[in-house]
């Protein structure tokens, strides 16, 4: 990934509008990091191009939103584990993406001052006067203050070249003592509790793909969440937890609740398969004709309900030593 890339035949568009209204009851999203860059058929950020290989446009937005309905409903309404109390005052979300999280914890929090903190400018102008929106990369050096309450990461380590660093400079740069940092993320492969999962099964092979790619292409660690909480240990966080959650993929659970997670998460991994297909996948090497043939034959797999897959979901908080 070129650190300046040269972005001829691209098309650079700045679409984004921010707030005038000062006096406003809402706030306005502060950056003046505008611009995206169209390629592949799919819309980038432009801020630190190519960092993060997935696009940013309204169809990552659906799959954002399908994303964060399907949190919502697996945890019963609930943003978070983290036993953070019923008055955070700093709360900060490290690659907010679209910003549903952190406008929806502003509002559950009116008191508290809540950052959202990712690569592009693609959060809504008009927010709730507690929230902040800041276009940074996480992984440089940077320095939010060291008085967070609480610091929250979702579908983010996956991306991330050094979670060990990251860790640290949260530790002792970002949270105040007691403070909680939350990991919510999924390890990238399948199972079932009935033996139904197919050899050769898409899902897995999208799965598996992803990971190789963002490793060998990206530098990523994709298997992070694995080793998460003995490295939270390891570097001096206490009360380390973790709660993994079986999510099914599709409807086949006999369960309401877990029938409408599941049909969240087809759709999620559906939208997944053609998000990787328009420029990872193309940046691994892999042949046109290879693409297509794994999102159709995902589209198969997902529509089976015969296939009683789940993709497992981890939780991971913990907290900075009191004193």
């Amino acid at each position: 990934m070129a650190d300046s890339p040269n972005l001829r035949g691209r098309e650079v568009t700045s679409d984004y509008e921010p707030s005038v209204d000062g006096g406003s009851i809402f706030g306005s999203v502060t950056s003046s990091v505008q611009d995206h860059v169209w390629e592949f058929g799919r819309r980038y950020h432009m801020y630190k191009y190519g960092r993060y290989p997935m696009p940013n446009d309204d169809e990552e937005f659906n799959r954002e939103t399908l994303r964060h309905l399907m949190f919502k409903e697996l945890l019963e309404g609930k943003l978070f584990l983290a036993p953070i109390g019923g008055s955070p005052q700093k709360i900060m979300d490290l690659g907010t993406g679209f910003g549903e999280w952190a406008i929806e914890i502003g509002e559950q929090f009116p008191s508290a001052t809540v950052i959202g903190v990712d690569l592009s400018p693609i959060q809504p102008v008009w927010i709730p006067p507690n929230v902040e929106f800041i276009v940074d990369d996480i992984e440089d050096e940077w320095v939010y203050a060291n008085d967070f309450d609480y610091v929250h990461l979702r579908f983010v380590g996956n991306c991330i070249k050094d979670n060990s660093r990251l860790q640290q400079r949260i530790l002792h740069r970002n949270l105040k003592p007691g403070g909680w940092v939350e990991y919510q993320d999924w390890y990238l492969q399948t199972g079932s509790d009935d033996g139904s999962v197919p050899p050769g099964y898409a899902v897995q092979k999208l799965l598996m793909l992803c990971a190789d790619v963002f490793k060998t292409v990206y530098g990523f660690e994709p298997d992070y969440i694995g080793r998460l909480p003995a490295e939270l240990q390891r570097h001096g966080y206490h009360q380390v937890e973790r709660k993994v959650f079986n999510m099914p993929i599709g409807d086949w659970p006999t369960d309401p609740r877990q029938r409408t997670i599941g049909g969240y998460f087809r759709e999620v991994l559906m939208n997944l398969a053609i998000a990787v297909a328009a420029r990872p996948l193309v940046e691994y090497g892999m042949e046109k004709s290879e693409i297509d043939e794994l999102v159709n034959a995902v589209r198969l797999a997902l529509s089976d309900r015969s296939i009683h897959a789940w993709v497992p979901m981890h939780f991971v908080w913990a907290q900075k030593p009191p004193t």
